[in-house]
């Protein structure tokens, strides 16, 4: 069990090194969203969306446990903003670079959302501001 902690962590760890390094988020489609299962830690039995720092991740998982799925990416960017904000709502939590026996550690969104911007650099940081400033700034100009 402490091996599969440690290796959990280990993967979580490097989620977050790689996806800033990409800037890309991988992640399965079932044709109805992303593909979760439900947690294996949660009392409440909450679903858990899981999400790859690397293609490859994703594809060893759906193929071992989710073969009428694709593999899909979305961008760093819209994973902050859009992706963890709604799992927050929906009180969904984050599974990243779990294992194909579905193993890993299980976050919540938020806490997630903040490990990743306090590793961005301060520029990178300063440009999603911006894109967000400039996308709020777009959204309210389409308003009625």
């Amino acid at each position: 069990m402490l091996r599969d902690v440690a290796q959990s962590q280990d993967n979580h760890r490097r989620f977050i090194e790689r996806v800033i390094a990409a800037e890309t988020v991988w992640y399965l489609d079932s044709g109805n969203g992303a593909a979760y299962c439900e947690s294996n830690e949660d009392e409440e039995g909450r679903p858990v969306l899981m999400f790859w720092s690397d293609r490859a991740y994703a594809e060893r998982v759906r193929r071992a446990e989710f073969d009428d799925c694709s593999v899909d990416s979305i961008s760093l960017f819209d994973f902050l903003f859009r992706w963890l904000a709604g799992m927050a709502q929906d009180n969904v939590l984050v599974g990243a670079n779990w294992t194909g026996d579905l193993v890993g550690l299980e976050s919540d969104p938020q806490a997630v959302r903040d490990e990743i911007l306090d590793a961005l650099s301060a520029e990178k940081t300063d440009q999603y501001k911006q894109q967000l400033a400039n996308g709020i700034e777009e959204q309210n100009r389409r308003a009625p």
